[in-house]
């Protein structure tokens, strides 16, 4: 099961698969499925078992038009010829947990935590939904269409600049 319709079709198998909510194209990828969130450990557990490895998490905000996000994960093998990247899409509408992968590929830790901390999607049973860029507690999310500007920071310290000081000890230019 190495080719992308092998487990692309396995994971239709296993119960993994849903109609697609949006009828949006995918490039990229020889094969693509949209996965139930519920399910989504289950079918990358079966890419895992058959030698696929974990290779990116994309988020697609589509609150405005649908509510929810996209999320996009990529797998590829290192043995596999050019043009065999798998994607398995996840729906996710505003609010709702989507389990964490983490368990099964450990480098997804770090993708799901941008994504919770840049956009705010929620991975339930993370092991660590923790700041990467942000001050911690930020409330804003600046990923999302939605977002104009950060309010003003304790971070920030452009906000109270003034004029530089005029000095005298400055080199003379000859």
């Amino acid at each position: 099961m190495s080719a992308p319709a092998d487990v692309a079709l396995a994971a239709d198998r296993i119960g993994a698969t849903v109609a697609a909510p949006i009828e949006h194209p995918f490039a990229g990828a020889a094969a693509t499925r949209w996965i139930a969130p519920e399910r989504l450990p289950d079918a990358c557990r079966l890419l895992r078992e058959a030698g696929w490895f974990f290779e990116s998490l994309t988020c697609v905000d589509r609150l405005a038009a649908h509510g929810a996000f996209e999320l996009i994960y990529t797998f590829d093998r290192f043995e596999a010829p050019p043009s065999s990247r798998v994607a398995w899409r996840v729906w996710a509408p505003a609010g709702t947990a989507v389990p964490t992968v983490s368990g099964v590929y450990g480098a997804a830790d770090w993708n799901e935590r941008e994504a919770w901390e840049l956009f705010g999607v929620v991975f339930s049973g993370h092991p660590r939904l923790t700041w990467l860029l942000l001050p911690e507690g930020t409330e804003w999310r600046p990923l999302l269409k939605s977002f104009t500007a950060p309010p003003p920071s304790a971070y920030d310290d452009s906000l109270d600049a003034g004029p530089p000081a005029a000095s005298d000890d400055r080199p003379a230019h000859s």
